[in-house]
């Protein structure tokens, strides 16, 4: 049943919502995506478990149909863009946010695995798991700093997240000088722990993408130019269409493991492509915006839009990760406001990048 007053996490820590009694027996509700607060506000009548409504989206002002049905301790959530009837395709799973709910994340210390990693973790999870590792053992620390190598040496998609923990760490570890955390942070690996650590090889099949980069769309203005969405579908061995059907799947189901893994790919390419040109010198910051920028201008996006609902959002978020794994983090404040959700200034940002040299990345040499 729902939950008036208490904060939900959507899609595991992608966003916030919390609902709220309306008048004359209406629910409404406010949510914020990825640290964008008070992105947008919802309406609806509560019959049961299902509540039916319309949200209105402040950010991108958008507006839509959304449908919550809500178990003990969260909800399923389907929503699509305009008021006119059709299939709802976009997607929201929902979790109360409480301790016990954060329990979600954690083994029975008898395994001796502490904390998990599964190729759902975002930036935001894995802040959430290494804040609570910082008032842990010095040996949690470590082991689960182990946990992430073999995960991303058996799950190479996820190679990006070792950038973001570095981030992560570095963010905590102002935290603890700030006196804003408590804790420590001895255990954790630092740069040259992971570069001794794991080979440098790791990121070369990622890194292939821009050894090829003479041909990617977001670096040629020619007409013979590669789709970088194409490459990946390839190196995955599926095709567009069953990218898109695995987005229309249930929420972390077994059939949408294809579209996680796409994102995946995505982020690693990305960042590893973004890394290998500001090392190779052979770039400006017009053509690293603009390869920041190129999934959202890919030839299969009018397509994957026909067919899906909230498609372009969850590239969004994914070339956010990229930008907070090289220490750019578009939900600051004060980035926000210069660059705004849907208009960002990608040129600005790749300048950003390279004065702060944020690409020195040790496992990603040229």
């Amino acid at each position: 049943m729902i939950k008036i007053n208490e904060t939900y996490s959507i899609n595991g820590g992608q966003g916030t919502i919390v609902f709220s009694e309306g008048k004359k027996g209406t629910v409404n509700a406010s949510y914020e995506i990825k640290g964008k607060k008070d992105t947008g506000v919802i309406n609806g009548t509560l019959d049961g478990n299902v509540l039916n409504g319309t949200y209105h989206n402040k950010i991108g002002n958008s507006t839509g149909l959304i449908q919550f049905v809500f178990t003990e301790n969260g909800f399923d959530c389907k929503w699509k863009q305009g008021l006119e009837p059709g299939p709802m395709r976009g997607k929201w799973d929902g979790k109360l946010n409480s301790d016990s709910n954060i329990s979600d994340l954690i083994e029975n210390k008898q395994t001796g695995k502490l904390f998990r990693l599964d190729i759902n973790t975002g930036v935001d999870e894995l802040n959430k798991i290494m804040e609570r590792l910082a008032s842990e053992s010095k040996d949690a620390r470590a082991d689960f700093t182990k946990q992430l190598i073999v995960f991303v040496r058996e799950n190479q998609e996820t190679l990006w997240l070792i950038p973001a923990y570095l981030q992560v760490l570095e963010s905590l570890e102002e935290q603890i000088d700030d006196g804003g955390l408590e804790g420590e942070l001895s255990g954790f690996f630092n740069k040259s722990q992971f570069a001794e650590e794991i080979s440098s090889r790791i990121f070369s099949k990622q890194s292939a993408y821009y050894d090829t980069r003479s041909g990617l769309f977001a670096w040629n203005d020619e007409d013979d130019k590669t789709s970088l969405f194409n490459l990946i579908l390839e190196d995955m061995g599926i095709t567009l269409q069953d990218l898109i059907n695995s987005y229309n799947s249930e929420y972390k189901s077994k059939e949408q493991v294809n579209f996680i893994k796409f994102c995946n790919m995505l982020r690693t390419v990305l960042f590893a492509s973004i890394v290998k040109a500001y090392y190779a010198e052979e770039y400006d910051n017009e053509s690293i915006g603009y390869l920041i920028v190129s999934p959202l201008e890919d030839e299969n996006i009018r397509k994957i839009e026909s067919e899906t609902s909230g498609f372009a959002d969850s590239l969004t978020w994914a070339i956010d990760d990229v930008l907070y794994c090289l220490n750019l983090d578009v939900n600051e404040e004060d980035y926000d406001e210069e660059w705004g959700n849907y208009s960002k200034n990608y040129e600005k940002m790749a300048e950003v990048i390279s004065d702060t040299e944020s690409y020195d990345f040790p496992l990603i040499k040229l």
